[in-house]
């Protein structure tokens, strides 16, 4: 039995599955032709240099899972190493921008993709069924999900495959021709583009309660993940540029439907579109699901949160009271009316929000748990740690930078900057409320973690 009454089921097939699903979502049939425009034919010159800076800043992560493997990593390894306080705070923004922002937007999403076949498809309705499907799912276990997870994984893997066999066996080498002709500065940009889509396998760290031998399985799920999620990448990148001149389908808003218009039959366009497209949304939406309340249960056994929301279901290991706030929440986006954009915008910022604390955590590892530290299966020593940090801080603090200039509204930024001081209040509030009861947060840092897991 792992930590909170949660149960250690997940092996690395499973956590794989789990990680690529997570990962391949909607953002490689979005920003695929976003970033062709950009960058023309060097498109898969550009999928391929974006996952350097993710590889990098992903060792450190996968680092701290090896060595201190937990439930609810995005929190606790900051909250014991660097400030209880920052800590939640940025799970608090990222859960607003997740369960409000990020499960509405791949639901709605998914149900444009399925238009396409149901032209009179209510979107609203669709989202709503969708999201309600997978927290059904969530609520039969985390096993279940996972089992749910490798088969859509496997349907989605085979669709992209199945694009990028037919475009590349009608490949026209001259469409290569002139690689950088968009020059240098565009390449650039759509590298720091393209890095986005590489996100996601670092939410597996959330799940150390529940996966068998955690100190191995972890970095190796999430490097399994990322060099799946790479070749895939590359394949679709290239298939997407082979069969037609990139110009002829610039002015396309989906280049990824006109090309497999182009190179697929009716079947094979409709298994693209189901398999591929909706599927890439499905999956992330039930990753998200899986995750989504392993740092809040920490946050209830620090405390910080009421115990009620921590009730676990006794029959099936599941945190349903949470799993039911994750659901009135998402359902409550899909029908405030905001746009995707604004749905994604709010996404990738809490995306960022919650990877900046861990990352600095990681670099306090060696000092604050030298033992775990040296006998992990996997570390960073030296220049590296170092260096594969700076990387990652680096590359959370442009993209936030990208993302609010590109906001451009002084509402919709402070909005967000809502979310990010009603967690901070939330916290003092909760400070003082448990000091007068003879409770201090602050010492949350103190008591250290291996005890808080059960180790």
């Amino acid at each position: 039995m792992g930590t909170y009454g949660l149960k250690r089921v997940l092996g690395l097939t499973e956590l794989s599955f789990i990680a690529i699903g997570f990962t391949i979502g909607g953002g490689v049939f979005v920003f695929t032709g976003i970033v062709l425009k950009i960058t023309g034919p060097a498109l898969p010159v550009a999928y391929a240099l974006a996952m350097i800076p993710v590889l990098l800043s992903m060792m450190p992560v996968a680092m701290l899972g090896s060595a201190l493997p937990s439930t609810g990593g995005n929190y606790i390894y900051p909250s014991r190493m660097v400030s209880p306080g920052l800590a939640f705070t940025g799970i608090w923004t990222y859960a607003l921008a997740t369960f409000f922002g990020q499960l509405p937007l791949y639901a709605i999403g998914s149900a444009r993709y399925a238009s396409v076949f149901l032209p009179s498809l209510s979107m609203d309705k669709f989202a709503i069924g969708l999201i309600t499907l997978f927290f059904l799912v969530n609520l039969l276990g985390v096993r279940f999900a996972a089992i749910v997870q490798g088969l859509m994984v496997v349907i989605l893997i085979s669709a992209l495959l199945l694009y990028s066999f037919k475009g590349l066996m009608i490949m026209a080498p001259a469409n290569f021709s002139g690689l950088f002709r968009q020059g240098m500065g565009n390449l650039a940009l759509g590298v720091a583009l393209l890095t986005f889509t590489y996100f996601g396998s670092n939410g597996i760290i959330e799940l150390g309660g529940e996966i068998k031998n955690p100190g191995k399985v972890i970095p190796k799920a999430i490097f399994v993940a990322l060099g799946v999620v790479t070749v895939v990448y590359l394949l679709v990148s290239t298939a997407t540029v082979a069969p037609l001149p990139w110009t002829s389908i610039n002015a396309s808003e989906e280049a990824m439907i006109t090309v497999s218009k182009h190179i697929l039959g009716e079947g094979g366009f409709i298994f693209f579109i189901a398999g591929g497209a909706i599927l890439a949304l499905t999956t992330t939406l039930n990753a998200l699901f899986i995750v989504g309340t392993k740092s809040l249960l920490v946050m209830v056994d620090d405390r910080i949160l009421p115990s009620f929301l921590g009730k676990v279901n006794r029959r099936f290991g599941t945190p349903h009271v949470l799993l039911t706030l994750i659901w009135l929440l998402s359902i409550m986006g899909v029908l405030s009316g905001f746009s995707l954009k604004t749905f994604a915008s709010y996404a990738a910022l809490g995306g960022m929000i919650i990877f900046f604390p861990v990352l600095i955590a990681s670099t306090v590892l060696p000092r604050r748990y030298p033992k775990e530290y040296l006998n992990s299966d996997f570390s960073l020593k030296g220049f590296w740690l170092w260096f594969c940090t700076s990387v990652g801080l680096l590359m959370v603090i442009f993209f936030s930078t990208i993302i609010l200039l590109d906001m451009r509204s002084p509402v919709k930024i402070g909005l967000f900057l809502v979310f990010i001081a009603s967690g901070g209040l939330f916290y003092m509030a909760r400070k003082h409320y448990l000091l007068r009861n003879g409770i201090d947060l602050g010492d949350i840092k103190k008591r250290g973690m291996m005890e808080r897991q059960g180790h």
